[in-house]
């Protein structure tokens, strides 16, 4: 027995898609009708009508597919196909305010109505998808799961859900913050705190529970703003690290949604940072900052002894002599002042770490030294300048902190 590639499966699954609707369409103009955007919280239901030439062959759409069975990339491709080789086309729509007034099913059936007006065809069938029928004065055949089973309705399915996620995309504007390019207006988690922060727009389905709920948001407190804005102008991970630390220390003034987004913006930027810096790791990002702290405190006469020095438990970005003191430095990259003292810069366990670090240093000594611990900060400014505050001894270990 001959084995069957997978372009041959696919080519007789698309076959049999087409033999479908040869068998449905009674010798005439059949269109398949379908939508795609009923159950989200924001944004228009879209649908799409297509009606193919009867001699049409299926091997020029041989990935049509229900559209949720397709990747984003697969659809766009897919949909450019479909326009150029159906007979006619016809996208149509029904907005929030429409959907707000109507309900979902009548919305649904005005943008199906819309559709078919738009592909300008007399149809003598229909098939669409779903169990109800739109009553659109033409001869209808419903087809529970029909995406799968009719070329002309798994068409519809892939231009209604490409066009309505165009639609959403372009509607999250550039900074996007209830983040309608991610989840198309679906109530994910994302939109649910987005919802609780920044209330509703009216791109909203205000008649939805989980939306009428939030009408009445005042919107986000200036701590959050502050901190979000900085959030989308970070440059390197240094500076990411110093936002989530601010996001920390502002928990108490947050809402909890607040501080829900705030984190995974967070994410979000360090995922970004990572894949525009090649895989780099802080160390890496964060070393030419610790060059231009190198020459400063030499030019204020510490003898630099250790860069970047390694123990098992932690590390210590310089090791310094200040005279008769033995200093450990730990450099940190700021933008603006808003995020407190040297000592603030940064947490507990990072203090813990680099006071680890420095006595496992200490211990490899022959001689007892006076220690301390400095904080040096390095922020950005215009044209390309720095501006560098030393805070000596910022901070202490505790009598109760052991090696």
């Amino acid at each position: 027995m001959p084995k069957i590639s997978a372009t041959d499966s696919e080519l007789g699954r698309v076959e049999a898609l087409f033999h479908f609707d040869a068998t449905h369409s009674g010798h005439g103009c059949l269109v398949g009708i379908d939508e795609a955007g009923r159950g989200p919280w924001a944004g228009p239901v879209v649908a799409a009508a297509v009606s193919f030439p009867p001699e049409l062959d299926p091997g020029l759409l041989r990935l049509l597919d229900d559209s949720k069975k397709l990747t984003p990339v697969k659809r766009e491709k897919l949909a450019d196909q479909i326009m150029e080789h159906a007979f006619a086309y016809g996208i149509g729509q029904a907005s929030p305010q429409e959907i707000d007034r109507l309900d979902i099913e009548k919305a649904t059936f005005l943008a199906m109505k819309r559709a078919l007006l738009d592909s300008a065809l007399l149809p003598d069938r229909l098939l669409v998808d779903g169990h109800r029928d739109p009553g659109l004065g033409v001869p209808t055949e419903c087809i529970v799961k029909g995406d799968g089973a009719s070329a002309c309705i798994a068409a519809a399915s892939i231009l209604a859900k490409t066009a309505r996620d165009r639609q959403m995309t372009i509607l999250g504007g550039e900074e996007d913050l209830w983040g309608f390019a991610k989840h198309k207006g679906y109530g994910t988690k994302f939109h649910q705190h987005a919802l609780a922060v920044f209330g509703v727009t009216e791109h909203h389905r205000k008649t939805f529970k989980p939306v009428a709920r939030c009408l009445d948001i005042a919107g986000p407190s200036e701590t959050f703003l502050g901190i979000y804005r900085s959030l989308n102008r970070v440059e390197d991970v240094a500076d990411l690290e110093d936002l989530e630390r601010a996001v920390d220390r502002q928990i108490t003034f947050l809402q909890t949604s607040e501080l829900w987004l705030l984190r995974e913006k967070v994410s979000e930027r360090r995922k970004d940072l990572s894949k525009q810096s090649g895989g780099r790791n802080l160390r890496e990002k964060g070393s030419k900052y610790e060059e231009v702290v190198d020459r400063f405190l030499v030019q204020r006469g510490y003898n630099i002894l250790e860069r970047n020095y390694h123990g098992a438990r932690g590390e210590v970005d310089l090791i310094a002599r200040d005279g008769e003191t033995l200093v450990f430095i730990e450099v940190k990259m700021r933008r603006g002042g808003d995020y407190g003292s040297g000592i603030e810069a940064i947490d507990p366990r990072k203090m813990n770490r680099v006071a680890t670090t420095a006595l496992e240093y200490l211990s490899l000594l022959d001689r007892e030294e006076n220690c301390r611990f400095d904080v040096v900060t390095v922020e950005k400014e215009e044209l390309g300048s720095v501006h560098i505050e030393h805070y000596p001894n910022a901070f202490t270990p505790g009598e109760d902190f052991l090696l």
